[in-house]
């Protein structure tokens, strides 16, 4: 009778442990999502609005270089990146996908000089540019180049006002003539000073060289190990991520309140720039060939800019 009972108890202790080891392995996982701060976290705001409080973790990072680190160690499972930095993360065989693009070019050449108005009238200027190797950086060389002019002689690049926001009030001042600046800072210029125009529109002179339409300057990315095992849960993120990018479109107010209370950028300088960001959603299985010529056309100037390579079909999800 003793032995029985112990028998019983052995099975009934065994049974539990299969029983509850697969309900454990079931329990969802609060995905990490990563932004930064800016117009690239701008779409995410709305996620609480087509997903449960726990299904995700929004963190918002100042730049890209800690959401780089965080993806690599399986820190962070879903993030919202500038779209030349998937493909370095790609070629420095960080398992990713690009899963959306969440954001087309917002570039703009600001000048109070209503004489230059296209690329040519560019000969002989200088253009003040964010920092270095940024995608204003980048654009900017990579169109002066395809318009038939010779950087250092027919234009000067000046990086010495590093900081968007800082350079924005150096144009708003008249200080600086020339700048290629993003959203939300053109947006902030022209409301703060209505001479300063739209000298160059980066987007406009990309179509006309390239034949296509915008490049996409943001996209969406995913850990591979995440969409592997937590498939379910991803194609809800994804689908609340399209969700959240019309939300914010539509309600540019309650948008902004969002985006300043998630620490993403003040809603004064956030609410009218909304509407000029470009955001949007489309599939990597939508936007791929435009991705693609994309880093194709940055290949051709700049190799490093993607990092050296560009990315396989395997990038896209």
């Amino acid at each position: 009778m003793k032995r029985m009972l112990i028998w019983a108890i052995i099975l009934v202790g065994t049974v539990s442990s299969l029983v509850a080891q697969p309900l454990r392995e079931q329990v969802p996982k609060a995905a990490n999502i990563a932004v930064m701060a800016g117009p690239t976290g701008f779409s995410s705001v709305g996620l609480g609005r087509f997903l449960s409080e726990d299904a995700f973790i929004l963190t918002v990072y100042p730049s890209p270089n800690e959401v780089i680190a965080r993806l690599a160690n399986g820190e962070v499972d879903v993030a919202a990146l500038p779209s030349n930095v998937a493909a370095n993360l790609y070629n420095k065989a960080v398992a990713i996908k690009v899963a959306a693009v969440i954001g087309d070019g917002m570039l703009s050449v600001l000048s109070a000089d209503e004489s230059v108005s296209d690329a040519a009238a560019l000969i002989g200027r200088t253009i003040h540019v964010p920092g270095p190797g940024s995608t204003p950086d980048q654009m900017a060389r990579l169109l002066i180049k395809e318009a038939g002019l010779v950087e250092g002689v027919d234009v000067i690049l000046d990086y010495s006002i590093a900081a968007p926001a800082q350079l924005a009030q150096m144009v708003i001042a008249r200080r600086v003539e020339l700048a290629i600046l993003p959203e939300p800072f053109v947006t902030m210029v022209r409301t703060q000073n209505p001479r300063i125009k739209i000298a160059v529109d980066v987007q406009a002179l990309y179509s006309a060289l390239t034949g296509i339409d915008t490049y996409p300057m943001s996209v969406l990315v995913v850990r591979d190990e995440y969409a592997k095992n937590h498939e379910g849960e991803l194609a809800a993120i994804l689908d609340a991520y399209e969700q959240s990018v019309r939300w914010v479109i539509a309600n540019p107010e309650q948008a902004a309140q969002a985006i300043e209370e998630a620490s993403i950028m003040a809603k004064a300088m956030a609410q009218p720039a909304i509407g000029s960001c470009n955001l949007v959603y489309r599939s990597a299985a939508t936007a791929r060939g435009e991705l693609d010529a994309y880093y194709r056309f940055l290949y051709t100037f700049s190799p490093d800019a993607i990092g050296g390579s560009v990315p396989g079909l395997d990038l896209y999800r």
